[in-house]
C-alpha cells in the first residue's frame, strides 16, 4: 500500500484529470482563453484548487474573484468583458451572481455555473465521466416517447399520488440538457443529463411525498420524517410532517415573503416550475439508494436530480432559459425535488381523454422499472 500522502496525492490528480477534460469536452475549452472563476465565501476550497489546476494543465489564464453584499453589477460585467469563459463556482448568494445570466449574450461569454460543488464531483468514474454519446441516444429516446404526452399520473410507494397534465399539445417543448456549452451567450450546469418541461401551472393535482429534500435546505438532503405536500390547482397550500417539514415550511414561506417585497405576488414560489426525468447513469443520489434508509445523506441536487431513473418536479421560477419549454410565472426561487426510483410509477397519456378518464396509459416507470421503449 503506497503512503497516505502519495494515495491522496493520486486522487486528487485524478479529479484534476476529470476537471481538465470535462472542461475541454463539455465546455470547448481552448488553450489561450481567459476564464473568470466566481467564488464566494462558503465555495469549497479544494474545489477552487481542482480548477484552476486543470485550468493551468489546458494553458489558461484566469482570474479568481470572490464575490460578495458590496460587489456591484457594473463590476461584474467589466470582468465579463474583458474574460471569454466564466466558471461560476459560487452559491449564489447575492444579486450580482443572478445577473450573469442577464449578459452573457450581450458580452459572449460561455458560462459554466456549478453553485457551490463538492470536490466529489470530479470523482473518476463519476458523472463527469458519462459517455456523452450514449446519454444523447437516452436522451433523444426519452423525447420521442415524451413529446407525445398530454399528462402524467404518478405514483410511489412512499406515497405520492399526483396528477400533472400537460398544456396544449406543441404549445410547449422539452428541452434536453448534456452540459455542453459551446457557443458563445450559452450557460449549462455539470452534470448533465435531464430532460424537462413546465406542466400545466394551473392544473397540478394530488399529493407528493418527499423522502429528501433540496441540498440548499437540507444539506445533507435527508429528512427526519417523510414529508407531505398537499398540491391544489398547481399550487402547494399544505405541508406535512417532522422537523424537516418545518425547514422547508421557514424556506418556502421566507421566499414568499420576499415575493411579495418584489412583485407584489407572492404564491409563484410555491406554484409547480418543472417535471423533469434523469439520464445521467454515473449521476449519484446516495439518499435515493434502495439499499439505504430514506434519511441516508445524499448529494447536491444538481447532481440528484440527473440521476437516470429518477424523476423531479420544481415549484418556484418557471423562467428556465430555454424557449419554448418555460412556463408563465417568474419567483426569487426554483426547489428540485428527486423523486426516488424505487417504487416510483409514472403512467403517460397520449389522449386529453384518456388523461380525465385515467385510462389507456402507457407506465413509463412502473414500481422503478424504466420503460422508454
Amino acid at each position: 500500500m503506497p503512503p497516505q500522502g502519495v494515495q491522496e496525492k493520486s486522487e486528487k490528480e485524478a479529479k484534476i484529470e476529470v476537471a481538465e477534460r470535462s472542461l475541454r469536452s463539455f465546455l470547448a475549452l481552448q488553450p489561450g482563453e481567459r476564464v473568470l472563476i466566481i467564488v464566494d465565501e462558503p465555495t469549497n476550497k479544494e474545489t477552487i484548487e481542482i480548477i484552476r489546476q486543470a485550468l493551468e494543465k489546458i494553458g489558461n489564464k484566469y482570474t479568481v474573484f470572490s464575490n460578495g453584499p458590496e460587489v456591484t453589477v457594473k463590476e461584474i460585467k467589466k470582468l465579463l468583458k474583458s474574460h471569454q469563459v466564466v466558471v461560476d463556482l459560487a452559491s449564489r448568494a447575492y444579486d450580482s451572481s443572478e445577473d450573469i445570466y442577464d449578459y452573457i449574450e450581450e458580452t459572449n461569454n460561455r458560462l459554466l455555473t456549478l453553485l457551490n460543488p463538492e470536490p466529489d464531483l470530479f470523482n473518476a468514474g463519476g458523472p463527469l465521466n458519462e459517455d456523452l454519446g450514449a446519454m444523447k441516444e437516452r436522451l433523444n429516446r426519452m423525447e420521442s416517447v415524451l413529446k407525445q404526452a398530454t399528462g402524467f399520473h404518478i405514483t410511489s410507494s412512499y406515497g405520492t399520488d399526483l396528477v400533472v397534465p400537460m398544456r396544449m399539445a406543441g404549445e410547449r417543448t422539452w428541452a434536453k440538457e448534456t452540459s455542453e456549452i459551446n457557443r458563445p451567450g450559452q450557460w449549462d450546469n455539470w452534470p448533465g443529463g435531464e430532460i424537462f418541461i413546465t406542466p400545466d401551472e394551473t392544473k397540478v393535482n394530488g399529493v407528493l411525498y418527499l423522502p429528501i429534500l433540496e441540498t440548499s435546505i437540507a444539506s445533507d438532503q435527508g429528512v427526519d420524517q417523510i414529508i407531505r405536500l398537499d398540491i391544489k390547482d398547481g399550487t402547494i397550500v399544505s405541508i406535512q410532517g417532522g422537523a424537516s417539514a418545518e425547514k422547508l415550511r421557514q424556506a418556502l414561506m421566507s421566499k414568499t415573503a420576499e415575493e411579495q417585497k418584489e412583485t407584489g405576488e407572492p404564491w409563484n414560489v410555491l406554484r409547480i416550475a418543472e417535471i423533469g426525468f434523469g439520464a445521467n447513469s454515473l449521476a449519484r443520489s446516495y439518499a435515493l439508494d434502495p439499499e439505504k434508509p430514506y434519511d441516508a445523506p445524499g448529494t447536491n441536487v444538481a447532481e440528484a436530480e440527473k440521476r437516470h431513473g429518477t424523476m423531479h418536479l420544481a415549484f418556484g421560477d418557471a423562467k428556465h432559459g430555454e424557449d419554448g419549454t418555460e412556463g408563465f410565472n417568474e419567483a426569487v426561487s426554483h426547489y428540485d425535488f428527486v423523486l426516488p426510483r424505487n417504487g416510483l410509477t409514472v403512467e403517460m397519456f397520449t389522449h386529453e381523454n384518456d388523461m380525465r378518464t385515467g385510462k389507456n396509459g402507457r407506465k413509463i416507470f412502473d414500481e422503478g422499472r424504466i420503460n422508454f421503449g
